[in-house]
């Protein structure tokens, strides 16, 4: 039965071959993105494990391979990308050998190097961001209907119904729910209550973006696309799943990108933005100090939240003198495992410790590069609209730099990141102005209801 992680993959071939990579994108990968798994793989000896959202990767990164890449334009971001791509691959080198690094560099390229030439190759196509956008947010409030059970009855649907087409390959007590407060901390198919906040600290100012548009775009073939409905019950929905994940570093990466977003909504933005930024320093400094006294100490009182902290505190004094030991390129897969603390709740501490000093560079870098991208296009963008997009990306962005100091990237959140980033790089200024003037141009036109009279 792990044969069915290559449903997706055949799909998105016949979708590619039938409409094009943008239809394969809407149709097959985005479904796949919000609803199923990646913690259930197809294991065939001499190859890396394939996920359901490997194989439709796969069949779309060839298919855009094919059709689309005459028009990728070259960034500095795609330096810093490939870098970690290289890095990441390296890294499985140094205790596994040529073949490991063979067969991790596979799954970086599917997850990493894919995502982000749909983000820069697709996404930016006209009238693909409504459509991208809308089919991501009603497919993530579905989605979290469906999850919204585990939260009461402390059972994740989703791994409970998959574990049965992948019989021995997953012990369930691995995915036994997280406790807190006394309900259950809402995964969904997101590979955890983090991974799962990740996801929907994407998904939230998206969903707030499209119930602010003034105008819905076109669609691929030119025509005017229907306004979403019911997006405020999508806001709320995702909004009440957000809180049921109980990941407190996604409530305040999404506190962060709404006040970042509100920057583009402002009608004197530069002042909003100063506004912002100075009372990000003004409180967050007493914050961070704050904080810093509160995980201070022995950990006390497993399981409570000042212990978590802790936790987090002391990962930065047991694992930093390892990742300098690891030199330019990390551990690998060999991380030396200090003080009982086997996960590392911490992406950049994470990469350092893998991918090397060289990893985590190019990491830091990447958040730098596409800030510093999308600053400067909301520069140049006229348009409110689209002025408010690009600091919702932007947000959206910050948000997750500001997240991943106390979670780590895994499951869908990878291969969302990555797509960002691609898709930070394709708004250009002058095709928002262009959009935007298509768009007013159209809102002018009033459709009429034509009489015609037939003489037969």
């Amino acid at each position: 039965m792990p044969f069915i992680v290559l449903i997706p993959g055949i799909l998105c071939i016949a979708a590619v071959f039938r409409s094009g990579t943008r239809n394969a994108f809407l149709a097959v990968l985005i479904p796949v993105l919000m609803f199923l798994p990646t913690a259930f793989v197809l294991q065939i000896q001499h190859l890396p494990a394939l996920s359901f959202e490997d194989t439709a990767l796969l069949s779309l990164g060839i298919g855009m391979l094919m059709t689309d890449v005459s028009r990728w334009r070259f960034s500095r971001m795609d330096c810093w990308v490939a870098l970690f791509v290289v890095t990441a691959s390296y890294s499985q080198m140094l205790p596994f050998g040529v073949n490991g690094l063979l067969l991790h560099l596979i799954t970086i390229i599917l997850e990493v190097w894919f995502p982000y030439m749909v983000g820069k190759l697709l996404v930016e196509q006209p009238g693909m961001r409504i459509g991208t956008i809308k089919r991501v947010v009603t497919l993530m409030a579905i989605c979290s209907v469906l999850s919204m059970p585990q939260f009461f009855l402390r059972v994740n649907p989703h791994i409970r119904f998959w574990s049965h087409f992948f019989p021995g390959q997953w012990d369930l007590s691995l995915f036994q729910t997280q406790v807190r407060w006394g309900f259950g901390r809402v995964g969904g198919p997101y590979g955890g209550s983090e991974s799962a906040g990740m996801v929907l600290l994407i998904g939230v100012p998206l969903a707030l973006w499209l119930q602010h548009c003034k105008y819905q775009g076109l669609n691929v073939a030119g025509s005017l696309r229907p306004p979403l409905k019911h997006t405020k019950l999508i806001v709320s929905i995702l909004i009440v799943m957000l809180y049921m994940t109980q990941a407190r570093g996604p409530w305040i990466g999404t506190t962060i990108a709404l006040i970042v977003a509100s920057i583009g909504r402002a009608k004197r933005p530069l002042r909003r933005a100063v506004v912002i930024c100075t009372l990000g320093v003004v409180v967050g400094i007493p914050l961070y100090q704050a904080f810093k006294d509160y995980a201070s100490g022995p950990r006390t009182d497993f399981g409570s939240e000042r212990e978590t902290a802790q936790y987090r505190a002391q990962l930065i004094d047991n694992y930093v003198p390892i990742a300098k030991m690891g030199g330019p390129w990390g551990w690998g897969g060999q991380v030396p495992v200090v003080g009982g603390q086997a996960s590392i709740d911490n992406e950049y501490l994470l990469v350092w410790l893998v991918q090397g000093y060289v990893g985590l560079t190019s990491l830091i870098v990447i958040f730098i590069d596409a800030f510093v991208s999308l600053i400067i296009i909301g520069m140049a963008t006229r348009s409110s609209q689209e002025l408010h997009f690009i600091y919702t990306l932007l947000g959206i962005l910050i948000g997750m730099a500001v997240c991943l100091g106390t979670v780590w990237l895994n499951s869908q959140s990878v291969e969302l990141f990555f797509l960002l980033l691609g898709w930070s790089q394709a708004i250009r200024p002058a095709a928002v102005r262009d959009q935007h003037a298509v768009s007013e141009r159209l809102s002018y036109a009033t459709p009429q209801t034509a009489a015609i009279r037939v003489y037969t």
